[in-house]
């Protein structure tokens, strides 16, 4: 709660668009398909650093755990009040007890041939989404990949 917000009007589509360009080449190295979804401007009542930051956290995340030849694709779409950032992986996915905990600072989750981070990515994410008036949401499903949802307030 220390780093202060600016709320404005921020194009979430074009920053999702940098942060996946800011992350082709990880991608690449790894042949990991890093795709962007949208067509239009999506604008959200939000600050511009922390939706980067958050979509970076979940790219980031979204890369590390998905295998060579995987996928990861972020989509951006507006809803009735709503600016909605889909992150989607072909990941290890997580388990019905870790998706319960995803989010609480510190929880790690431990994976063979994975170097686990401090466990803060998600819990800075959900934090600043929180701050914004937004919210996420985590679906998985083990072996199967995860989606993280950001959902913001249409401006």
């Amino acid at each position: 709660g220390r780093w202060p917000l600016e709320i404005a009007r921020v194009d979430v589509a074009s920053i999702a668009q940098a942060v996946v360009d800011e992350h082709g080449g990880r991608a690449f190295s790894r042949r990991i398909t890093l795709d962007l979804g949208f067509g239009e401007p999506a604008l959200a009542r939000a600050d511009a650093a922390a939706v980067r930051r958050i979509l970076t956290n979940l790219v980031c995340n979204a890369l590390t755990y998905t295998a060579e030849g995987g996928t990861v694709r972020v989509d951006v779409t507006e809803e009735e009040g709503a600016v909605v950032a889909l992150v989607r992986d072909s990941g290890i996915g997580f388990t019905p007890e870790e998706s319960r905990r995803a989010g609480i600072p510190f929880q790690r989750f431990d994976r063979s041939g994975s170097v686990t981070g401090g466990g803060l990515g998600i819990a800075i994410a959900m934090g600043l989404a929180r701050r914004m008036g937004g919210a996420m949401r985590l679906a998985s499903e083990p072996g199967a990949g995860s989606a993280m949802e950001l959902r913001l307030p249409k401006a």
